[in-house]
């Protein structure tokens, strides 16, 4: 098992963001053997709060010699002491055209 980064684009509930919108992208950090698990540990866990996985953009181990930035390394920190960690972050909304 590794920590892994995974880029998701996902579909929530109407109301439950404050801009309105219900499509948008978010970093996740999770433990897995696989991209694949990453994957599908991720859309169950997204199914909880009535959300959809729509796709993986990205899903990588995550790299001891890279700065991911304060979010991510705050994320990755909480994720380490915790196997069953699924550490969801900032949503980033977009319109749809």
């Amino acid at each position: 098992m590794e920590i892994w980064k995974v880029l998701a684009e996902i579909l929530v509930e109407p109301g439950d963001m404050p801009s309105g919108s219900t499509k948008g992208f978010m970093n996740v950090i999770t433990w897995a053997d696989s991209a694949d698990q990453a994957k599908q540990k991720l859309a169950r866990y997204l199914e909880s709060f009535k959300w959809h996985l729509i796709d993986i953009e990205d899903a990588q181990p995550i790299d001891e010699d890279v700065d991911y930035g304060e979010e991510i390394e705050t994320m990755i920190n909480k994720t380490r002491s915790n196997p069953e960690a699924i550490i969801l972050g900032t949503f980033h909304s977009y319109k749809e055209n």
